[in-house]
């Protein structure tokens, strides 16, 4: 039913006023609650998180990228069905929304996440970065494939530049770091490199203190590890299993770091390369609970897709 419905209870002379929730409510761009439907409080936390990271929403948004246009939406589910909520929490008025189609598309592409129970926020936004980088490569592909400039291509070194373009997207350029590791064998000396990328870095928290900060954490997590028992790892040189102190260096961090905290930690408010703009809270245990989003609005600077 359309417009506002009036109605006065008997003998209270009060007023109750339902609005439908299909009429828009003036709110500022982005503002926008997710209803929850059964245990889905996990998905809206990150769904809300990714829907306030400015610059992932001004690229998707942007009338010149129109990454998910209508003829690749078949082959990009979750990429299209995102980019519709975006436009509607930032563009379409509505003080709330139900992530419905999102919600569908995910269960069928995900299976694990096709039911009413409790998930696990962290492995989920960790799922949607993935698959919206794999339908973000699509589009890639299919561009350059209509390309000229991938048609011109005759050298070796401009295919190589060619395919490493198309496994870049814009999630990768904002949530994409790298950390580089060596171990070294206290046997022989012996020392290896390896290098890692990481959307998401998991940090430990200090056992020997009841408060601790973020800075404490990362410490912590980039602090040398001496591998010692069953941990020990098997040296190439020595070709036994040897003591093994390993070194952790950050040595490309992305322009979004990503934090998995196992449980709450202070924010010092103090200067730092990184500013924070959302938080996925949880209150509870491991097998039931709540979840919640804190999320900083910031206007855009991309022009929406009409």
């Amino acid at each position: 039913m359309d417009g506002t419905l009036t109605d006065t209870f008997s003998g209270l002379g009060v007023d109750v006023h339902f609005v439908p929730t299909s009429c828009p409510v003036k709110e500022p761009a982005g503002v926008c609650g997710l209803d929850n439907s059964g245990n889905s409080c996990y998905l809206n936390a990150v769904l809300q998180c990714l829907c306030s990271t400015v610059p992932l929403v001004e690229y998707l948004l942007n009338q010149d990228t129109q990454v998910f246009d209508p003829s690749c939406r078949s082959k990009c589910r979750l990429g299209g069905v995102f980019v519709q909520l975006l436009k509607k929490m930032w563009m379409g008025g509505y003080s709330s929304c139900a992530p419905v189609e999102a919600r569908s598309v995910l269960g069928s592409i995900l299976p694990q996440f096709n039911n009413y129970s409790q998930q696990d926020a962290q492995e989920l936004l960790l799922f949607l970065l993935n698959v919206l980088h794999d339908d973000l490569k699509k589009v890639t592909r299919r561009q350059m494939r209509s390309s000229t400039l991938q048609q011109r291509r005759k050298q070796g070194d401009k295919r190589s530049i060619a395919a490493a373009a198309w496994e870049t997207t814009a999630v990768s350029q904002l949530f994409e770091g790298q950390m580089s590791f060596m171990t070294l064998c206290m046997h022989c000396d012996h020392q290896a490199h390896s290098s890692q990328t990481f959307t998401v870095l998991s940090l430990p928290i200090p056992t020997d203190t009841s408060k601790c900060t973020i800075e404490d954490c990362l410490s912590l997590f980039f602090q040398q590890t001496i591998l010692t028992g069953g941990e020990q790892m098997l040296c190439s040189v020595c070709g036994l299993r040897r003591e093994t102190t390993v070194f952790t260096c950050l040595d490309n961090p992305p322009e979004i770091l990503t934090l998995h905290l196992k449980r709450w930690v202070e924010i010092p408010e103090q200067n730092s390369s990184y500013s924070l703009y959302a938080v996925v809270n949880h209150t509870g245990n491991l097998n039931m609970g709540h979840y919640t989003a804190l999320c900083q609005i910031t206007e855009t600077q991309a022009q929406p897709l009409i």
